[in-house]
């Protein structure tokens, strides 16, 4: 029987459980987010930036990460968890709107302030929901329990982060970030252990985030040059920016996502946590993170060209970030048993670009990661040749 939608009761899932459109809209939220932070790395054009660009990236990314584990053992569109829903949106529009101004506000500004408490709130209230919900599950509860030693620390850190001088908060919150990584993946391994319920509703969720990130690619690029004076080279840098999003689409969906997809659905269900930590939860992000460098880069070469100035530094964010996207595919794929030389491959190629590739320009690294990943994704097989390799936190 269906819990009633204004009901405070947790609708509880099964194995047939989908993506609802409570959650679609909540993803909604990225896309700006993922927008604030790639025009960041961009328009500043230092190491610096990209490194405080990356460290959002990963806090919104764990913010997200816990609402997708929490919607596949509840629906999020019935009872508290729907409300909950509801204030983590709100919530994390509210930290994107501060990662513009976050850096440069002094110790106390409101744009720091506000992102620490808003991060805050966003995980009393997961936390609340999670352990409301999962009242007939003790094990769950535990494990719900035992994850505030990750996030309450990291929610210090971020509060010490934004009363401090700008120029120490990055350290602060590059802290909150190892805290959230280390602290999270002993808890799991050592504590009584997460659940999943779909392994079909879980690889959707996050196959939907990356679509997400990739076609924040676009926009960026594409709102970028809606305010240039329109040339030929400016068309052909935009036309290729697709191209881009296409190539970084292609190995994925048509490899490494079914490949993991079937891996978590053939899964014992006591080993369906374990992959879905390791694959999901924690190689998603540098996924994520090679996207948006990527998309970053050609955003600063439409930038550069609109200031007739070098596209080196813009060669070097395509090439890391087409690095980074092509080692974690092969990882995915290793973890989930299938082929993953040719990605490998790829991933050390890129990785040597980003020394070369800053010596012609960054035309010429676009056209190679379109060229170089969709060769990639056409060769390697969507199939298991062996059994998935998680970390078991049964041993």
């Amino acid at each position: 029987m269906n819990t009633p939608r204004w009901s405070l009761r947790a609708h509880i899932t099964d194995h047939t459980h989908k993506v609802t459109t409570m959650e679609l809209l909540f993803d909604l939220v990225y896309v700006f987010g993922f927008i604030q932070v790639t025009s960041w790395i961009a328009e500043e054009h230092t190491w610096r930036a990209t490194a405080e660009g990356l460290v959002m990236l990963a806090i919104l990314w764990w913010v997200w990460v816990a609402w997708a584990w929490l919607g596949n053992v509840m629906r999020a569109d019935r009872g508290l968890p729907l409300a909950g829903f509801i204030v983590a949106m709100v919530a994390t529009f509210g930290i994107a709107l501060t990662i513009k101004g976050i850096w440069t506000a002094e110790a106390g500004g409101v744009a720091p302030v506000a992102f620490a408490v808003l991060y805050a709130l966003v995980r009393v209230v997961h936390s609340a929901v999670y352990y409301y919900g999962a009242k007939d599950d003790d094990q769950l509860r535990r494990q719900v329990v035992l994850s505030a030693a990750a996030w309450i620390p990291a929610a210090a850190l971020l509060v010490v982060g934004a009363l401090v001088p700008p120029e120490e908060r990055l350290w602060w919150w590059a802290g909150t970030v190892a805290l959230e990584i280390i602290a999270t993946w002993v808890l799991s391994v050592r504590g009584p252990g997460w659940k999943v319920h779909s392994g079909a509703h879980f690889a959707e969720r996050f196959d939907l985030v990356v679509i997400l990130a990739l076609g924040e690619s676009v926009l960026a690029v594409g709102i970028t040059a809606a305010d240039m004076d329109f040339s030929a080279e400016l068309l052909a840098i935009g036309l290729l920016g697709v191209l881009v999003s296409i190539s970084l689409w292609w190995p994925y969906f048509t490899t490494v996502g079914p490949t993991l997809e079937d891996a978590l659905e053939e899964a014992k269900p006591d080993d369906k946590p374990d992959l879905a930590r390791d694959a999901y939860s924690f190689l998603h992000l540098p996924l994520i993170i090679g996207i948006i460098l990527v998309a970053a880069g050609i955003e600063q070469a439409v930038v550069a060209l609109e200031e007739e100035s070098p596209s080196g530094g813009s060669a070097v964010l395509i090439s890391a970030g087409a690095a980074v996207f092509a080692a974690t595919c092969a990882a995915l794929m290793r973890i989930a048993g299938g082929t993953w030389t040719w990605l490998a491959a790829s991933a050390v190629f890129f990785a040597a670009g980003a020394f070369w590739l800053p010596l012609l320009n960054a035309t010429v690294a676009i056209i190679l990661t379109v060229v170089v990943l969709a060769a990639v994704g056409g060769i390697t097989p969507p199939a298991r040749h062996r059994e998935h390799k998680a970390v078991d936190s049964n041993n």
